[in-house]
């Protein structure tokens, strides 16, 4: 009997072990498309199917599906409507942090589960998004319980030695939590992938709209100009002094960094929400001729989504989400893998398993340990 693949998909993971040492190792994406869903349908479709099938981070999901009608219906995307769904998506990856920080990871660490920050938003996300009085209220209650009062000492400065301070003094549940999880993941999942940028999403957006008309296998196995990269927080934050200093001294990213780079961006969107800042506009589009391609940043990284119109209808549609890069056949997870030492079966089990949860703590995996 097999087990079903969820409609987000599944990685599927093998690793040859010597006993001692890992000899080798295979990293596989089984992400569903929706065409079947959607070819020979009208465009509109898709924002009825979509955000149901992806229900992952289904905010953003829904903000490239919009993106791409109002490409397709209209020929431009709208500023205002992109401050709107910038907005949305803001408000859903400081949920996303909160759902990792304040329930997964406690769960491995064998710590108490914090899940009041994430009720509390799941409850006034709407009204967050209208009121700024009633986000700037939640978002500074929020920073105070989980940073401290002295938050701010290292966010605004971006100072390494005030992040150490509050990570091995403060009393606050997510410092207790962190200072639990440095040890197993410092030096764990270290790669040289490169990180991709918020910058090049216009340069990215122009170059693979033809790729995905000509390749029927990119959308599994992505690049840019030759370069796998691996995305997310990290990835986003890596020029910020806290987040450059860790990746100096140890000279390539690892699982501690990337939780790092979360903890750090919750920190900035709930700033964001105290100072009645603008959400960032990390989004970038094409149209041309019959096809449009939306690119946008959320929680877990880059997504994609390329549609191509035919007669008013639906002729393809693909995605290409953060997981078909991170865990690339040769990607991030592939180099994090193959430096995995160990001559404990379980433990390396739960070495993969922090491995994954650091660098995208949505994917489901199967993972298969053949003893060479």
């Amino acid at each position: 009997m097999t087990t079903p693949i969820p409609a987000e998909g599944r990685v599927d993971l093998r690793l040859d072990w010597g006993g001692d040492a890992v000899l080798g190792a295979e990293v596989r994406s089984r992400r569903p498309q929706p065409q079947r869903l959607l070819l020979g349908q009208p465009p509109a479709h898709a924002l009825a199917v979509i955000p149901r099938l992806y229900s992952l981070c289904g905010d953003a999901q829904t903000v490239a599906v919009e993106a791409l009608l109002s490409l397709v219906e209209g020929g431009t995307v709208d500023a205002d409507r992109a401050s709107g769904w910038a907005e949305r998506i803001r408000l859903e990856n400081i949920r996303e942090h909160l759902w990792r920080l304040g329930l997964d990871w406690p769960g491995i660490a064998g710590e108490a589960p914090q899940p009041g920050p994430l009720r509390e938003l799941l409850a006034g996300r709407e009204r967050f998004a209208q009121d700024r009085d009633a986000a700037r209220a939640w978002a500074l209650q929020t920073s105070i319980t989980l940073f401290g009062d002295a938050a701010v000492s290292w966010l605004d400065h971006g100072d390494p030695q005030a992040f150490d301070r509050w990570l091995h003094d403060a009393p606050t549940v997510l410092a207790v939590l962190l200072r639990g999880l440095q040890p197993r993941l410092a030096g764990l999942g270290r790669s040289q992938a490169p990180l991709f940028r918020d910058a090049d999403l216009e340069p990215l957006v122009r170059d693979v709209l033809p790729r995905l008309r000509d390749d029927p296998e990119f959308h599994w196995r992505p690049d840019w100009r030759g370069r796998v990269f691996e995305m997310g927080p990290l990835a986003r934050n890596r020029e910020r002094p806290l987040v450059a200093s860790l990746l100096a001294q140890r000279g390539a990213a690892d699982s501690w960094i990337r939780v790092v780079a979360r903890v750090l961006e919750l920190a900035q969107g709930l700033h964001s929400l105290v100072e009645g800042a603008a959400a960032a506009h990390a989004l970038a589009w094409q149209l041309r001729g019959d096809e449009a391609v939306v690119v946008l940043e959320m929680a877990r990284g880059v997504l994609l989504h390329w549609i191509q119109v035919d007669s008013g209808r639906i002729g393809d549609y693909r995605i290409v989400a953060p997981t078909e890069w991170n865990f690339h056949p040769r990607g991030p997870m592939l180099e994090g893998l193959l430096q995995l030492r160990g001559s404990d079966e379980q433990r390396l089990r739960d070495a993969v398993a922090l491995q994954v949860m650091a660098l995208d703590p949505c994917v489901q995996y199967q993972l298969e340990i053949v003893h060479a």
